[in-house]
């Protein structure tokens, strides 16, 4: 049995989409205002940035406009069940737009900024934006993990 590569991609980032929910599941409400140093992001910072930047590129690749998610202005006050919540909404929307995917040809080009990326790009260009900001996130929880071992110590 064959799958088309299109499929593919969409399970994949179906597969990304639970992960990150799962992980997000399991960090620690201390953890969400919290910065590995002074010139990096917040977790909550990063997870909001994904959120919206998530739907940028799905918007970009499938309609050529730059359009975020739009979160609740207030998330700065969220709880991390509050955040997952928005991020569940969100999965909701970008996988409901994601199945137009499979009416475009994965060669067709979209110009960004005087560069051009295909459809397969753009696709990846979304696994890999996840991924990337979810390692932040990691290498954030561990910093953080450890800083409370020392401090109880």
């Amino acid at each position: 049995m064959t799958i088309l590569k299109i499929d593919l991609y969409l399970e994949m980032i179906n597969k990304s989409h639970d992960t990150f929910r799962e992980f997000l599941s399991h960090l620690s409400e201390n953890i969400l205002d919290w910065k590995v140093h002074e010139f990096t992001p917040t977790v909550r910072e990063l997870i909001v940035h994904i959120i919206q930047n998530q739907m940028w590129i799905v918007n970009y690749m499938l309609e050529k406009r730059e359009e975020k998610y739009v979160i609740p202005e207030n998330t700065s006050e969220f709880l991390l069940e509050e955040i997952i919540s928005v991020y569940d909404n969100f999965v909701v929307d970008v996988t409901e737009k994601l199945c137009k995917v499979k009416d475009l040809n994965l060669e067709d080009e979209r110009n960004y900024k005087e560069y051009p990326l295909n459809v397969e790009d753009w696709l990846y260009e979304y696994i890999h934006h996840l991924h990337k900001h979810c390692g932040e996130i990691n290498f954030a929880h561990v910093a953080w993990k450890r800083k409370e071992r020392s401090v109880t110590t």
